[in-house]
């Protein structure tokens, strides 16, 4: 019975003081609202870019070359690597569950149009690399077969090629100037999330004979058959490279291996300590909420002070007093944390249905910002409460 009154109480302290009360709710809504909201912006933004990884690598080992210098210390060089073509057919030869051995080799070049020239980094790819990767030709054709057998100059250009170079004019049958050797453009890859914005694609055999006589390869990619043979393959191609190196132990191989798994970890680990790093503001303003409604309730109980000495005058006890403001405390942060919640939600739904999001609310993020916003209210209303509990009755009843 006295805990309803008291919450009673509460509400007709609350709709009396609207202004007190709505700021000492605003800090509360605030940082629930802002935790739920980052929370599944964080698990979207994570699941996101975990997809996009997975389309584009998927069953995917990358192989990089270490070169040994001359003082006998592995160094990471895209000029220097022993990865060859011949790599790649012993590969292919010794290794079971292979579906492609895709050689890539990028390097940088100016390229010439007319007056315009940029900076491109130029890839050595096969015909398979666009299928493989996912990445699609939006305008044009692709390389083919022919095309690396007879060695011919042609280029498929990203579409940041043809803004810089061509003002967006349709380049497909143009000519450009790299290197000295004159290039037909057949085609422009389609704008999307992971391709470098200044990649230009010629056929593999075409750059290393004519156009830099550098038959290395920056990197193999290797597709399996079977994703669940992805780590097993991964360890046979660490024993089978190390044996081609002439090394008995993997650590120390001049190759080195990574697989999606590695990739998806590490952006995982990226973007949940960008979720960190906004849920820490969150609790920050948390903190700077119960602060300031501390400051405030102190200001609550000098201006209620007559009341209290009145209530203590007919009886009322220290507990009395003590509960009625923890009572209070207590239910404006309830609100708070309703009203954050409402807010939230609201947020979501626009996020996804007017800005291509499609983050979804955890329901343990809605438990949590309860159990902190009800603790965090009563810990910063406990030393205002204790003041009004221990005024005496006259010396309240003074105050003016």
């Amino acid at each position: 019975m006295i805990l309803f009154e008291n919450i009673i109480n509460s509400f007709e302290s609350i709709i009396a003081h609207k202004m007190r009360s709505s700021l000492s709710m605003l800090g509360i809504i605030i940082w629930v609202s802002s935790v739920i909201i980052l929370t599944a912006m964080g698990a979207w933004s994570q699941q996101a870019v975990v997809e996009k990884i997975q389309s584009l690598w998927a069953n995917t080992l990358t192989i990089s070359a270490w070169w040994m210098g001359a003082s006998n210390v592995y160094s990471k060089s895209s000029g220097n690597t022993s990865l060859t073509l011949d790599t790649i057919d012993s590969i292919k030869n010794e290794i079971d569950g292979l579906e492609w051995v895709l050689p890539i080799v990028s390097w940088n070049a100016q390229i010439i149009y007319g007056t315009n020239n940029s900076n491109a980094s130029i890839m050595w790819i096969t015909p398979e690399y666009f299928t493989l990767t996912n990445t699609k030709i939006e305008t044009g054709i692709n390389f083919s077969e022919k095309n690396i057998t007879n060695l011919d100059k042609f280029a498929i250009v990203w579409v940041d090629i043809q803004e810089d170079i061509f003002a967006w004019e349709n380049p497909v049958g143009k000519k450009i100037k790299m290197g000295g050797n004159i290039y037909e453009i057949i085609g422009i890859i389609e704008e999307k999330w992971g391709t470098t914005d200044s990649n230009i694609f010629i056929p593999l055999t075409t750059a290393q004979i004519r156009q830099f006589g550098k038959k290395t390869l920056s990197q193999v990619q290797v597709f399996v058959e079977n994703s669940e043979e992805v780590d097993t393959i991964k360890t046979e191609l660490e024993n089978y490279l190390a044996n081609l190196a002439w090394v008995s132990d993997t650590s120390e191989s001049p190759y080195s291996i990574r697989s999606q798994a590695d990739i998806l970890e590490r952006v995982s680990e990226i973007t949940w300590t960008f979720t960190l790093l906004l849920s820490g503001i969150a609790w920050i303003s948390l903190l700077v909420w119960g602060i300031g409604v501390m400051n405030i309730m102190l200001v609550s109980v000098t201006e209620r002070t007559r009341e209290i000495g009145i209530r203590k005058a007919i009886g009322a006890s220290k507990k009395d007093i003590l509960m009625q403001f923890l009572m209070e405390s207590a239910v404006l942060s309830l609100l708070g944390w309703c009203i954050g919640i409402i807010l939230s939600f609201v947020v979501v739904y626009v996020l996804n249905n007017y800005f291509n999001v499609a983050s979804v609310i955890a329901y343990n993020s809605i438990i949590l910002s309860f159990w902190f916003s009800l603790f965090i209210g009563i810990f910063f209303w406990l030393l205002p409460s204790y003041k009004a509990a221990k005024l005496k009755p006259i010396d309240a009843l003074r105050f003016e």
